[in-house]
């Protein structure tokens, strides 16, 4: 698709059937809320919704840049079964997309779960090792520090084991990291601004472009039904009070600005606007061109 100057593709790690009565029983609320949605976001029966894991690349200001790279192949994730031993191929879909990894210019990580870093590098020889030999690695200076294991601020994560030593310091000692205060301009068209509450550090990708908007929102919404109701929520947020409370700005910032909102997780068509039906905020699917 295209957004102003920019052109985006979505490149897919898996797909996997997740629970919504983890976030709401009621009933009601989610068949009003469904009835405008495409079937990958209520399967009616089984009451659960299709959890995508992708990155976004973008293409603007003569940049390539992944955003998100997934969780990535053969590892073992104690709580996470669904990301275990995976073995996709995901990098041939990166170059499918016109992003080969020794063409890519930037990699920008909304936070540091495995799933949103782990292609970060891959294992070669023993040892991982960067996977994009020719980017810069932005990391946000709270969220690199909330996972450092030789950081005050760090704390342990059952769910995301190991996540710095695999996934962040080999991109570190390889030269590639770029630790960034916020807000941030990585380009004319991109700024990195903050969305905490999923992780300390949790940001954002905002595209400008020739009047075009859009938000790369990583963890904040996991589905549209938290537009309407931010303080639904899957869990494990570091801090779920900030969790809504940025869920919250961002539903009043993508309705105000009328710009297009590009989730990690949703299923097809993976991304859209906002608008009301009623008193209720809806996901409107998809509109670009």
């Amino acid at each position: 698709m295209r957004l102003g100057a920019a052109s985006l593709e979505r490149v897919e790690e898996q797909r996997f059937p997740v629970s919504l009565t983890a976030m709401t029983q009621d009933e009601a609320f989610l068949e009003r809320q469904a009835r405008s949605l495409p079937p990958g976001f209520l399967d009616g029966a089984a009451r659960t919704f299709q959890f995508s894991s992708h990155s976004w690349v973008l293409r603007v200001d003569g940049l390539v840049v992944v955003v998100d790279p997934c969780t990535g192949n053969g590892r073992r994730l104690g709580q996470a079964p669904a990301f275990n031993d995976l073995d996709t191929p995901y990098l041939e879909r990166l170059a499918a997309a016109g992003a080969p990894a020794d063409e890519v210019d930037v990699v920008f990580c909304t936070h540091l779960h495995h799933d949103h870093c782990g292609w970060n590098v891959t294992f070669q020889d023993g040892r991982w090792v960067p996977t994009f030999p020719n980017a810069v690695y932005l990391f946000v200076e709270e969220e690199f520090h909330r996972w450092d294991p030789a950081s005050p601020a760090q704390h342990a994560n059952s769910f995301n084991p190991n996540v710095f030593d695999h996934c962040v310091r080999p991109v570190v000692e390889a030269g590639l990291a770029k630790v960034v205060s916020l807000p941030y301009q990585v380009s004319p068209s991109l700024t990195i601004e903050s969305a905490t509450g999923h992780t300390v550090g949790h940001a954002m990708l905002r595209l400008a472009s020739e009047g075009m908007r859009a938000y790369f929102t990583g963890d904040a919404f996991h589905h549209p039904i938290q537009f309407s109701r931010p303080e639904l929520h899957l869990p494990g947020c570091d801090d779920l009070a900030s969790a809504i409370e940025t869920r919250r700005r961002l539903v009043r910032r993508l309705r105000d600005e009328g710009a297009f909102v590009m989730p990690a997780h949703f299923p097809a068509p993976h991304y859209g606007r906002l608008g009301l039906d009623g008193d209720e905020v809806r996901f409107l699917p998809g509109g670009a061109e």
